[in-house]
């Protein structure tokens, strides 16, 4: 047997014994070099790449799911690896991997497809969640921060600021963990190494509402909406959503919002990523979800628990090991 074909064996057996996922991180190296440029990625980076994969294929699945008790998405292309604008997905893949985002850490960062009327794709849109955004405040800081602490305060709780030695500080005290009432406000306090520099940031119910979306959904804000029987809108009825939780979220949006960065460390990637979520999130990402729930009405019954796939900011699908993908899932993706 020639050289050249037991090498040509031996790189068949090899491609052959790489996971799906380590295909996938190929690809995106291939695809994000043919249309950016160069790229270097260190070994953890890469392994960000593959935990991504992970992620993104489970949540391709719940949306085709969901997409599929839509009679109005009847017509939409199927939400498959297939359909999936990689030449997007693998620049925002690269910058957020390069940024230090895991999709495999809770709340680090989620994706939500959806379809690009443009291209008759579906655009994934990687979308840090609050403790991806804490990571990265405190990564990108200009002064070295110890920790950055956020709560809701309820009516029951007893929250007081103080100072001492002009060192920004609070009281803060959980009395009835079983009878907290009503939410009233909020708070982050950023602790640093120097803690002349600790900074406490307030805000009340009113101002963290002020940061609603127009378009929010009662689903996650609470509210009106909506009442839908065997395909028909009967009236209305209000829910009580999820509202602390998206109250949290803009408490600790806003509060890593108040850290100085270190123009020293800021680059593509912080600006490429840390934009693109800003811009969803002000824009339309509330509107996008809205549009899911509209378009699933006809469901006699609307699973309120898939929001954590539908919202820009939602804690991560769960997880998929590579092992309990099925062959027909297999099927369903591209060759990377």
């Amino acid at each position: 047997m020639s050289n050249e074909l037991v090498k040509k064996e031996e790189n068949q057996a090899q491609k052959k014994e790489l996971t799906a996922s380590e295909r996938f991180t190929g690809m995106v190296i291939n695809e994000f070099q043919g249309n950016v440029g160069q790229l270097n990625l260190n070994e953890y980076q890469k392994q960000l790449i593959r935990n991504y994969f992970i992620g993104i294929d489970n949540a391709l699945k719940i949306a085709e799911e969901r997409r599929s008790y839509s009679k109005k998405k009847a017509n939409d292309p199927a939400i498959t690896w297939q359909n999936v604008n990689m030449n997007k997905l693998a620049v925002d893949v690269v910058q957020n991997a390069k940024l230090g985002l895991d999709m495999a850490v809770t709340n680090h960062l989620s994706v939500v497809p959806y379809l690009n009327g443009k291209t008759n794709k579906y655009d994934l849109n990687l979308m840090p969640g609050y403790e991806g955004l804490r990571y990265v405040a405190i990564k990108y800081a200009i002064y070295p921060i110890i920790d950055i602490r956020v709560e809701l305060i309820h009516k029951n709780d007893k929250f007081k600021m103080t100072s001492k030695n002009n060192v920004e500080c609070y009281e803060f005290d959980i009395e009835n963990p079983f009878d907290r009432g009503e939410v009233i406000g909020g708070f982050g306090y950023i602790r640093y190494q120097d803690e002349t520099r600790n900074k406490l940031v307030v805000m009340s119910k009113a101002e963290l509402l002020k940061r609603k979306p127009s378009t929010a959904a009662a689903e996650f804000w609470g509210g009106e909406k909506d009442k839908w029987e065997n395909g028909k809108k009967v009236g209305t009825e209000t829910i009580e959503g999820w509202q602390e939780e998206m109250l949290y979220k803009t408490m600790v949006r806003a509060t890593c919002k108040k850290v100085p960065l270190d123009p020293k460390k800021i680059n593509e990637s912080y600006i490429y990523v840390m934009e693109s979520a800003e811009n969803y999130y002000v824009e339309s990402q509330e509107d996008k979800v809205n549009q899911e729930i509209e378009e699933n009405a006809n469901k006699e019954l609307i699973d309120i628990k898939a929001k954590e796939t539908m919202e820009s900011e939602t804690e991560n699908p769960p997880a998929v090991s590579e092992e309990n993908t099925t062959e027909e899932n297999q099927n369903d993706r591209p060759s990377f």
